[in-house]
């Protein structure tokens, strides 16, 4: 088959994953919102506020020594929320049937994800089964070079976030206590008391960015293991004077 027509199957096989997608954007929407709205939103308003609130008298100076802790209140307090109302509530089911048989249970529901998608595929896209081995790999492809830019995406958000970081201490004014501890190879280096709380803020970022970024990886490679699943039937399916 030409490459024009391997082409067009790859843009139907990711229009089909785009079109199939959207049936279960609703949940994943509201989940990113409030993601951004007790992660990012509502701490970014808290820290303007206490800010404000600093700079007219409202509030004491001194708060400030703690604002970084304060920030991180939302994203902690709606990690644990997710983590009770996801995980702690199948603590007493894996208990009572056992670890094995709740994993099981999600792997039959995988089970029947994958079947309805598998004969989706077949029906949208009409390929044999060389055709489908080009486009698992071609798209084996792309997602291998999706999950090396998430890590460099990481990398590069963790340096831009790490200079803002700096840039505000610089700008703003820091009336945290400075010390100089000395160092074992020789020297002295400055401390400063909110040093350990932005470090915690900025592993927190790179934490919800990467993952967030996985999030997408492992989604797409869901559809590709449906498409490995087709190719295996197209080969195995092929009569034996073709093979």
């Amino acid at each position: 088959m030409q490459a024009g027509t391997r082409l067009d199957l790859l843009r139907t096989f990711i229009d089909f994953i785009g079109t199939d997608i959207q049936r279960e954007r609703q949940d994943v929407n509201k989940r990113m919102f409030s993601v951004l709205l007790w992660c990012f939103v509502m701490p970014a308003l808290l820290s303007i506020t206490l800010i404000l609130l600093i700079r007219f008298g409202v509030i004491p100076r001194a708060a400030r020594l703690s604002l970084d802790w304060i920030i991180l209140l939302f994203p902690v307090s709606y990690s644990l929320y997710v983590l009770s109302s996801e995980v702690l509530v199948q603590i007493p089911m894996t208990v009572r049937r056992g670890g094995v048989v709740t994993t099981l249970g999600q792997s039959v529901k995988e089970g029947v994800w994958r079947e309805r998608v598998c004969e989706a595929m077949k029906r949208t896209i009409h390929a044999g089964p060389e055709d489908w081995k080009w486009l698992v790999l071609s798209f084996k492809m792309d997602l291998k070079k999706m999950r090396y830019r998430t890590g460099y995406l990481t990398a590069l958000a963790g340096a831009v976030f790490y200079l803002l970081l700096q840039g505000i201490d610089l700008v703003g004014e820091d009336e945290s206590q400075v010390t100089w501890i000395k160092h074992p190879l020789g020297g002295w280096i400055e401390s400063s008391s909110n040093d350990f709380s932005q470090f915690v803020g900025l592993g927190l970022f790179l934490v919800l960015f990467y993952l967030s970024g996985m999030q997408t990886f492992h989604s797409l490679m869901r559809y590709l293991n449906c498409a490995e699943l087709v190719m295996n039937e197209q080969f195995s399916s092929r009569p034996e004077d073709e093979t």
